[in-house]
């Protein structure tokens, strides 16, 4: 399948790395116990990630033009999880899916949806009994489809660990004019993804400029990447009972970076909080010092 090259070693494989460590962890630890273990990933894609950034030179082994997506990498945990449930609206996408894992070890193991990430994730949400079951969920969306709705049906499980890659400079920052100004589409798409409008209040400050009388005339943006990224995980802690973790990781190669890699978990009780704390820090930790971050 010939997809159109996106993202870098350096951002999209830091994310990838962070998502594959975790779940080598997560697996290591739950593995062998007796919960049934699910992986979820809502914006599965055809299985590698060809990226816009190359290198020309012939004798580095290390250089990759394509690097295993998300759904490769949790299929090749070892041991694997009990099921996998893959997800993408695009057709194209879960065919290539098949016909890579066809002669997995693990392929039983797998349920294709094609459809709205939202609607197939909450129905799971619903549906599953998640008293036998712990599970991870990778939302990896390329812009704002992901719905509040959706963040509050994976919190109300109790049972999965989510791992969001949150658009906060392409799907809010970038949308909402120097001047405070928002397109109405953008406005209603903004609201949707945080479940409330209050980030109105939360991202705007009346401006310098008055009229005549000292009347403020406008609102000026004093949105960041960083603070929208931090709103959400502030909306986050209201939902997840378990914890959310602290440390964002900004991806993307401009000044203000498109996604912020986010993580959440579900279930409350103390073993399971520090659990999940400590192999996402343990997670991060080992991507940031593959990708030279740490000395």
């Amino acid at each position: 399948m010939i997809q159109k090259r996106f993202g870098s070693a350096d951002t999209t494989g830091r994310k990838l790395d962070v998502i594959g460590e975790y779940l080598s962890m997560y697996q290591k630890a739950l593995g062998n116990t007796n919960f049934e273990t699910l992986y979820i990933d809502g914006f599965a894609g055809s299985g590698e990630v060809p990226l816009a950034e190359h290198t020309d030179n012939l004798f580095d082994e290390d250089v990759r033009t394509v690097i295993a997506g998300s759904a490769d990498r949790a299929l090749n945990v070892d041991p694997p999880f009990a099921r996998y449930i893959f997800i993408d609206k695009r057709r194209k996408c879960i065919d290539a899916l098949k016909a890579k894992f066809k002669d997995s070890p693990n392929a039983e193991r797998v349920n294709y949806s094609i459809g709205d990430a939202n609607e197939h994730i909450q129905k799971i949400c619903r549906a599953e009994q998640w008293r036998s079951q712990r599970g991870v969920i990778l939302l990896d969306p390329f812009g704002s489809q992901v719905r509040w709705e959706t963040i509050e049906a994976v919190a109300a499980t109790k049972a999965l660990d989510l791992w969001y890659l949150f658009p906060a400079g392409l799907g809010v920052f970038r949308q909402i004019s120097n001047d405070g100004t928002v397109d109405q589409t953008h406005e209603a798409s903004i609201t949707r993804i945080y479940g409330t409008d209050a980030w109105k209040t939360a991202f705007f400050e009346p401006s310098k400029q008055t009229e005549l009388f000292g009347e403020p005339v406008t609102k000026e943006k004093v949105v960041t990447p960083e603070s929208a990224a931090l709103f959400m995980i502030e909306r986050l802690k209201r939902v997840f009972e378990g914890g959310v973790m602290d440390e964002m990781i900004p991806l993307g190669k401009h000044a203000y970076p498109s996604y912020y890699l986010l993580f959440a978990w579900g279930n409350a009780s103390p073993k399971a909080k520090a659990l999940a704390n400590r192999l996402s820090k343990a997670a991060v930790k080992a991507t940031d010092r593959k990708h030279g971050r740490i000395v």
